[in-house]
């Protein structure tokens, strides 16, 4: 082999590594920060124990893989949820069982997105009270 064929396959073998290495950057980097993308609960400003809620989170990128839903470390009743691949949102329902901090995350391969959520107590008028909130804020226990 002479000096000439020995630097071509160098040079190949350079080319070949960086496009294997940057077509690997381009195909992960976007995904790291796009599953999910976003989570966000229903109820407004308002949440009560004992009121249930829409927990939701947009999945931009895979919609194979499923994704779980956590309060406070704890997974939630229903979830894993396999998200549809005609849609980028998953839905499961939250009922908070204790007033204070709730630590909400939704997870897919890895990958999470949290949100901060205040609960306040039980509604003095029970359930009927979960309609009420932000409504009526001056009978909403």
């Amino acid at each position: 082999m002479n000096e000439h064929t020995a630097r071509a396959r160098r040079v190949g073998l350079g080319a070949m590594t960086f496009g294997a290495v940057a077509g690997t950057i381009v195909l992960v980097a976007p995904q790291a920060g796009a599953w999910p993308s976003n989570l966000e609960v229903s109820g407004g400003s308002t949440h009560n124990v004992g009121c249930s809620y829409t927990l939701t989170a947009t999945v931009e990128v895979d919609r194979l893989l499923s994704v779980t839903f956590k309060d406070n470390g704890t997974e939630l009743t229903g979830s894993p949820v396999s998200p549809s691949i005609l849609s980028n949102k998953v839905t499961i329902n939250w009922t908070p069982s204790t007033p204070g901090s709730h630590t909400l995350t939704a997870t897919q391969d890895l990958i999470s997105k949290s949100i901060a959520v205040d609960v306040s107590p039980a509604s003095s008028f029970g359930s009927f009270g979960c309609g009420l909130n932000g409504l009526l804020p001056s009978l909403s226990g």
